[in-house]
């Protein structure tokens, strides 16, 4: 096993690999290593284990070590940009990166050109120093299908869930530290718990979707993907919107009150293996000295299942009539054009529905409250579909931040379980603060 050393200090690749990013912005600052050989080392990984996993789509190996090679230059030079100054990152292939084809996994943009900008997202990661390694695989269109061949790295006859299968793969494997992914249903959340890593998705519509793929804009929303929660809520603070408050997030934490949430829905879908994670989880919570309560959902999952799907069809519809049928999946197909059916009156109606949900269901907790519950019903499924998104939904409909959280393994499969911490519309930096802070990092969560 290789080892760096540019300081006193080695450090072995695999120890580098599966870093947080606190940890490899130290080793940059006490110059253990150089943003170069970081980046070299990422690279290499996603060249030799991408193929394996499936879930590499580009790279961008040349500009990937010039940007390191500045980010080297401004370091030496104090013109450190922030935590992310230095650190690679992977781009889910329905974000534009320049130079780089967004090919969204599908036969219909099979000869689209290189973008030639970047997304806005990617830009302002970029301007925060951070690096970006190239693109991971998608679903089509960031939808249900066609999937990719992306595996679990737990186990390669399972699912690593979707759409944003590449970006959870890629950090669960030690292939970059941090990725973008998008959450319109559970493509964030859902995949983080299924590979064992953390997620962030800001409020639902709370940044800004140039130059990236739409799918549903009332939901789509772009979501960082990191080793821990923490890893991914300092990503996520570089790119989101300054109102959100994320990028002090941690210079203001408080210790928010968990409500462990209950609905018919989760008792149904859930493993007892997944209940049993979620419950040792509030006890950790509890015994960290947070204050933990239980309460069931004001809102029905299952009604607000009901209105995202009017809404999602009805976008969907709207925003890829123009898809040629004979070169997208059978099942986008027919949802486009069902989408395409549903009467703009009944498209207003169920947004209409969902804001009336989202009033009544965070106006009976209190401000500082986040919400507890499973990620996903159980460990990812064997075979290639994306998984049960069911659980995530409503969480992503409702449109506060989530925290996807590591949450302990099936004793029968030792396949990874995930959580999710939820909070209100706006309230990106509570959530966000809570997970940087001292207690947060301790949980490791």
């Amino acid at each position: 096993m290789s080892t760096k050393q540019t300081g006193t200090a080695k450090l072995s690749d695999s120890d580098l690999a599966f870093s947080s990013v606190s940890e490899l912005g130290a080793a940059l600052r006490k110059k253990q290593i150089s943003s170069v050989d970081l980046t070299t080392l990422y690279l290499d990984r996603l060249e030799a284990l991408g193929p394996k996993l499936g879930a590499l789509a580009h790279l961008t190996r040349p500009t990937a070590l010039v940007q390191a090679s500045q980010a080297d230059k401004d370091r030496q030079a104090g013109k450190t940009r922030g935590p992310l100054h230095g650190i690679p990152f992977a781009v889910k292939d329905v974000i534009d990166v320049a130079g780089l084809p967004t090919r969204a996994n599908s036969p219909s943009r099979a000869k689209q050109a290189p973008a030639t900008a970047d997304a806005t997202v990617v830009t302002h990661l970029r301007s925060a120093g951070a690096i970006v390694l190239g693109k991971v695989h998608t679903t089509e269109f960031a939808y249900f299908e066609s999937v990719p061949p992306t595996r679990n790295p737990h186990d390669t006859t399972r699912t690593p869930g979707g759409s944003s299968a590449g970006s959870a793969a890629a950090v669960a494997a030690g292939m970059v530290p941090l990725a973008l992914g998008t959450q319109t249903a559970g493509s964030v959340n859902r995949p983080a718990a299924y590979c064992g890593i953390g997620a962030f998705k800001p409020s639902t519509r709370s940044i800004g979707g140039a130059g990236t793929v739409p799918l549903a804009p009332s939901f789509d929303t772009v979501g960082a993907f990191g080793t821990t929660a923490a890893d991914a809520a300092l990503m996520a603070a570089a790119f989101a919107s300054d109102h959100l408050g994320l990028a002090h997030a941690a210079a203001h934490a408080s210790v928010p009150q968990v409500v462990v949430l209950e609905d018919p829905l989760i008792d149904s879908l859930c493993t007892l293996s997944c209940q049993s994670a979620s419950s040792d989880l509030a006890g950790r919570l509890s015994a960290a000295g947070l204050r933990v309560r239980t309460a069931a959902s004001p809102v029905p999952f299952e009604s607000i299942l009901a209105a995202h799907r009017t809404v999602l069809l009805a976008e969907l519809g709207r925003h890829h009539a123009r898809a040629p049928r004979d070169r997208i999946a059978p099942r986008l197909a027919q949802d486009i054009t069902a989408g395409l059916a549903i009467p703009d009156r009944e498209h207003h109606e169920a947004l209409c529905t969902l804001s009336h949900f989202r009033n009544t269901f965070w106006s009976s907790f209190a401000p500082d409250d986040v919400l507890l519950m499973p990620a996903a019903p159980d460990v990812a499924p064997k075979g290639m579909a994306t998984g049960d998104p069911r659980l995530v939904i409503p969480a992503t409909a409702l449109g506060g931040a989530i925290a996807g959280l590591r949450c302990g393994s099936d004793a029968a499969t030792s396949m990874p379980l995930g959580a999710m911490l939820m909070a209100a519309p706006g309230a990106d930096a509570r959530l966000a603060g809570f997970l940087l802070s001292p207690l947060g990092r301790s949980l490791d969560l």
